[in-house]
């Protein structure tokens, strides 16, 4: 348009020269008049006029020809534009449409032409598409709606219009320029979209509905209709047909005052007390937002039953009152820490016990409240616990000074998620308990032998440290006393000190008394046990006789002493345990490692610290304080009036004596005695030792027998001796010989035994 109006305008200049040009010729009406020079300008003007004329006049031949060309250009754009076009007058009629229109409805752009646009209307949707054609003219704005129009008589296409009202070109009519689109495609997606959502939402646990401006509920899924006791297949009342049905209380919320707020805050959450189709109340947690379906506004609305939760809630803040109470009543000491062993809660028991307010505690770490004594250990048992063990233990605490006794169980808190948060402890004050126990007699003397006191100087360094001592000697000659005397001189003790004779423990029962079991690891496993290395915690376990452990087991062991956790049997979870070991053995472990019934490995490992201890007949000078010691204990385990005495030519007696069977069989030649002699006096000791020589001869004379018969010669005068000591008192006569009565009996049969 501004080439052609450029072009105009130069073709309108030039007329205007020549204009000029022949009105000066016209003046001049005879050129007579004119001189030749004036007249050869005149002819060069002309000639000048004449040229341009020309080239004006090739110019607007060719300008002529490329508007033609772009008027067919953009008719093909017009015509195969993707988007049909149409004029419509003010009464609907189509003055004008392009190709792509006609082909939208499937019919010939002559045959369209002067029919008006509401017969290509579907008849449902004439009344809206009517209302939109006025709006258009009225509002002089681009106006735009979604229609359906009828194709070859029944095929249905979806149509966006968008619609302006615009003056005819060369007049002063309004018409109607439409441009239609054929979203069809469109519409299935979102109706199939729809359907999807309309799946997820009826799958959702949660209640679901959607509400239109007027609060009316115009979709739910399954969930809203059990939770709100609607029933689609039977009448139409069954349940709340519009939010506020929904509502018990419809006074305090609204759904007015709710839309409001959706319409400016785009959401609204809050709890909400609703009644089912019976009139029942329950609590709902409601969120509502905008949900904008085919141009028009609606609500959507979540709803989650929290009856459950609010009852939940209830009783668990009974649960903490109840807690609470417990925690402030109880004499136990009740503490919790964080996960950085700091103290978070103690209760008033914890606080007394201490002397100080319980919120000067909190915030503080073991350390700080009893001491540095003890706290590597305490460090490591709370990371232990922080880690997901229980664990249970007897510990000594300084409180104020004074050593007190604790048995204390610490186990991990978990959040909901199963997560560790922290770790609670219990801890009951055993002091007295554990004195009445021990008893208060006093310190036994130290010996007088050089070789026990050697020993025991070895002890005392072993003491120091929490390393592994193997404890090695004779049968019966006081190594568990040793290594109880080491566990009390250590500073595990104020942790519990256990024994275990592994001789004494049938194979198939070892394990699970060393780590424990599981329940139902094996036939009468009922309950979960915990064997005596976690028993031992903080403390110290002794393994008597440990040549007799069974070689599955010494694997197992050796694995807990390079690891430091175990096990237990059935079980698939490690555990750490805080336990010293020591082992104790008569036999010469290096010759049964040689011999293959001790593992190498296991006898490497346990002689990290070996002590000797000696003899009974090589620390002869200690048999008196060994004597007096043993008589005081069997005295008040036989409840004896008073300690008996021994006369200076027994006690000779006793020194000379080589005791094959040690401190052990001292003890068990005092107890014959005090059985069977005057309470008072303890001078016929000696016949009931007898001396060396006679012991050798009895014990020595085989010649001729076989084994079995000269052990049946030896138990017969055994039985007979014992009898005859007992005064006929069967009874009597097993406990000397340290058998059962039924055994005896058995003797006496097979051996003919006169009683």
């Amino acid at each position: 348009m501004t080439q052609e109006k450029t072009e105009d305008a130069d073709l309108f200049e030039v007329r205007k020269k020549a204009e000029r040009l022949v009105r000066r010729l016209a003046l001049s009406d005879d050129t007579s008049t004119l001189s030749p020079e004036d007249l050869r300008r005149l002819v060069h003007e002309l000639h000048v006029h004449q040229a341009e004329l020309e080239i004006q006049n090739e110019e607007l031949r060719r300008a002529q020809i490329e508007l033609e060309a772009s008027k067919d250009r953009y008719a093909d754009l017009y015509d195969y534009s993707p988007v049909g076009y149409f004029t419509l007058d003010r009464q609907g009629l189509i003055i004008e449409i392009n190709l792509s229109g006609a082909a939208m409805v499937n019919r010939e752009r002559r045959s369209l032409l002067r029919t008006h646009f509401m017969r290509l209307v579907l008849p449902d949707d004439q009344p809206a598409f009517l209302s939109h054609f006025r709006t258009v003219f009225q509002s002089k704005t681009r106006e735009s709606c979604e229609i359906k129009l009828v194709r070859n008589g029944t095929d249905l296409i979806h149509v966006r219009l968008e619609c302006l009202s615009v003056r005819a070109s060369g007049s002063d009519t309004e018409v109607c320029r439409c441009a239609v689109s054929d979203i069809s495609a469109l519409k299935r997606v979102e109706e199939e979209v729809m359907r999807q959502q309309e799946r997820v939402l009826s799958s959702m646990q949660e209640g679901v509905c959607v509400c239109d401006a007027t609060g009316a509920i115009t979709f739910t899924n399954r969930a809203f209709d059990a939770m709100f006791g609607r029933d689609e297949n039977k009448v139409a009342d069954q349940g709340p047909a519009t939010f506020q049905e929904c509502l018990y209380d419809s006074e305090s919320v609204t759904f007015p005052r709710i839309a409001d707020e959706l319409v400016t805050r785009g959401v609204w959450r809050g709890e909400l007390k609703c009644r089912k189709g019976t009139g029942v109340p329950f609590d709902t947690h409601l969120r509502m937002s905008v949900l904008n379906l085919f141009d028009s506004e609606n609500f959507i609305a979540v709803w989650e039953d929290v009856t459950e939760i609010k009852q939940a809630q209830h009783a668990l803040r009974d649960s903490e009152e109840r807690f609470r109470a417990v925690f402030e009543s109880a004499s136990d000491l009740i503490y919790l820490k964080d996960l950085s062993s700091r103290y978070t809660a103690v209760n008033p028991a914890f606080a007394r016990l201490l002397d100080r307010a319980a919120n000067t505690i909190l915030g503080l770490r073991y350390e700080d409240v009893f001491g540095k004594e003890g706290s590597p250990y305490e460090k490591d048992v709370d990371r232990r616990v922080l880690d997901g063990q229980t664990i249970e233990e007897e510990c000594t605490r300084m409180v104020k000074g004074v050593p007190r006794r604790f048995l204390e169980v610490r186990a991990p808190l978990l959040d909901g998620q199963g997560a560790v948060t922290g770790l609670c402890g219990i801890a009951r004050d055993i002091t007295e308990r554990r004195q009445i126990q021990l008893g208060s007699g006093k310190e036994p003397e130290m010996p007088r032998a050089k070789s026990m006191q050697a020993t025991l100087a070895q002890a005392l360094r072993a003491a120091k440290n929490d390393t592994i001592i193997l404890l090695k000697g004779e049968t019966g000659s006081g190594k568990d006393y040793l290594a109880r005397y080491i566990h009390d001189h250590s500073t595990r003790a104020g942790g519990p000190y256990y024994c275990i004779n592994c001789g004494a423990v049938p194979p198939s029962l070892a394990e699970s008394e060393l780590f424990g079991h599981e329940r139902g690891s094996f036939t009468g496993a009922h309950a979960r046990k915990r064997g005596l290395l976690e028993l031992a915690e903080g403390g110290t376990l002794l393994l008597n006789e440990i040549g007799e452990l069974p070689m599955q087991l010494q694997a197992k062991l050796l694995s807990f002493l390079d690891s430091k956790t175990i096990t237990r049997v059935g079980g698939e979870r490690e555990i750490s345990v805080n336990t010293r070991l020591m082992a104790a053995t008569n036999r010469d472990l290096e010759m049964e490692a040689e011999a293959g019934r001790f593992r190498k490995d296991l006898f490497y490992r346990l002689s990290v610290m070996v002590i000797e201890v000696p003899p009974l007949r090589e620390r002869v000078e200690d048999i008196p304080l060994l004597v007096e010691e043993l008589l005081s204990g069997l005295a008040a385990e036989l409840q004896l009036s008073r300690v008996p005495t021994i006369s200076p030519s027994t006690m000779e007696s006793l020194i000379d004596y080589q005791w094959p069977g040690n401190v052990r069989e001292l003890r068990n030649v005092l107890e014959r005695a005090l059985i069977v002699g005057e309470e008072s006096a303890l001078g016929t000791l000696v016949p009931f030792c007898p001396p060396e020589g006679e012991r050798a001869e009895m014990t020595t004379d085989f010649s001729g027998k076989t084994l079995r018969e000269a052990t049946d010669n030896l138990t017969r005068s055994m039985c007979v001796d014992a009898l005859r000591q007992a005064r006929g008192n069967k009874k009597l006569a097993a406990r000397l010989l340290g058998i059962s009565r039924d055994s005896l009996y058995r003797y006496i049969k097979d051996l003919v035994i006169e009683s």
